[in-house]
């Protein structure tokens, strides 16, 4: 998914839209990984890739999040309240199979071959690194603040 200014996955974008408005759930425990990258990452790879040799290039970054740690650490991000969540056959009613299958069996991709002869180097989503906040006793950062708040929901 592509990430940056002007994208559906931005503060301002229609995924945060959507988030803030309570209409873009946690399906059955989330545990599809999602790829993300960033779209000047994107570019810089695409220009690269027009010298390289031919073939596919898969631009995305390097850990690929299950929805149950982006989704809730994206919606702390833009300042939204933490994704309701609902059962699959719920999720079917009201956002369709689509959404479902996106939540429960997407499996993220890997971008080694676009490392290795682009030169391709991803940045980490600021939604997962952006702050370091105190959870109990224990200081954390990112990534690891994210799957606390997944463990919660």
């Amino acid at each position: 998914m592509p990430v940056g200014d002007d994208t559906w996955y931005h503060v301002d974008g229609g995924a945060a839209d959507e988030i803030r408005l309570q209409q873009f759930p946690l399906i059955e425990g989330g545990q599809a990984k999602w790829s993300f990258v960033h779209i000047e990452d994107a570019a810089r790879a695409t220009v690269a890739a027009l010298t390289a040799d031919p073939g596919k290039y898969v631009l995305v970054d390097d850990e690929p999040s299950s929805v149950s740690v982006w989704l809730p650490g994206f919606a702390s991000f833009v300042g939204a309240p933490t994704p309701k969540v609902t059962t699959a056959e719920q999720a079917r009613q009201t956002v369709g199979e689509d959404a479902v299958y996106y939540q429960t069996r997407l499996s993220g991709g890997s971008n080694a071959k676009a490392k290795r002869e682009l030169g391709f180097a991803p940045r980490t989503l600021e939604w997962l690194s952006q702050s370091v906040v105190r959870i109990g006793e224990t200081v954390v950062s990112g990534r690891e603040r994210a799957q606390a708040v997944a463990r919660r929901i």
